[in-house]
């Protein structure tokens, strides 16, 4: 009977974690993008818009809450920072294939001649985390994640 007991404990203590790991706090966009602003070089990388959102990831932003997405300024720079705040779980997946496709373009892209760029690309960090994805390729993405992570 104890084993039981101690059983179905461990077992509500596992859960509790799963679930309280994957939610998150709803925040307003901004105050993740002042958290980065604040704790990493994220304005080193120049701020996207509503198009470029779409134009390198194919994402309408009109079907999420909100975003932020920043990308390395120089022309062979493959850094790039994006948080994507839907509506619903669900919603993530999408945005998931969308940054894992740019992954994979990217990598083609510079498989020849960007070594460097290549191995930022293949440590790429995708995550997600309640309602939230983040997207990240930067030669520290560990710092930029864990800020994201604090945020939220």
């Amino acid at each position: 009977m104890t084993k039981k007991i101690v059983f179905v404990v461990v077992l509500v203590g596992f859960l509790a974690m799963v679930y309280a790991d994957g939610n998150a706090k709803d925040l307003p966009m901004e105050d993740i993008e002042n958290q980065l602003k604040e704790k990493t070089n994220i304005e080193k990388m120049a701020k996207c818009d509503n198009r470029n959102l779409m134009q390198f990831f194919g994402l309408d932003y009109e079907q999420y809450e909100s975003h932020i997405f920043y990308k390395g300024k120089e022309a062979l720079s493959v850094e790039e920072v994006l948080v994507v705040k839907a509506h619903s779980k669900d919603d993530l997946t999408s945005v998931k294939d969308a940054v894992d496709a740019r992954i994979a373009s990217q990598i083609k892209t510079f498989e020849g001649y960007g070594p460097e760029q290549v191995a930022m690309l293949k440590n790429a960090i995708v995550t997600t985390k309640g309602n939230y994805l983040f997207y990240c390729v930067s030669k520290t993405p560990e710092k930029y994640e864990e800020v994201f992570k604090d945020a939220i």
